[in-house]
């Protein structure tokens, strides 16, 4: 909870699409960088996926429509 609130207060200190990303858990380079393609007209498509399996095959979907700056990330749950 606390490392989750801790996103939450540091995207509320950027601002705009950045400090959103930042909140869902983006790191802060990687969602100022999303941020200026996004002015620019390009698109931001995050998936969630349950399994390893999946996340390849959605990568390569992505891959071969062309997309750029694909990257994976796993999740961390935050217990109670």
């Amino acid at each position: 909870m606390t490392s989750a609130l801790g996103g939450a207060a540091v995207g509320a200190a950027v601002g705009g699409i950045a400090g959103g990303l930042i909140g869902l858990g983006v790191p802060a380079y990687e969602a100022k960088r999303y941020e200026a393609r996004l002015k620019e007209g390009n698109v931001f498509i995050s998936v969630r996926v349950d399994e390893d399996k999946s996340k390849d095959v959605a990568k390569r979907i992505f891959e071969d429509a062309g997309a750029e700056d694909i990257a994976t990330a796993g999740v961390t749950k935050v217990g109670r």
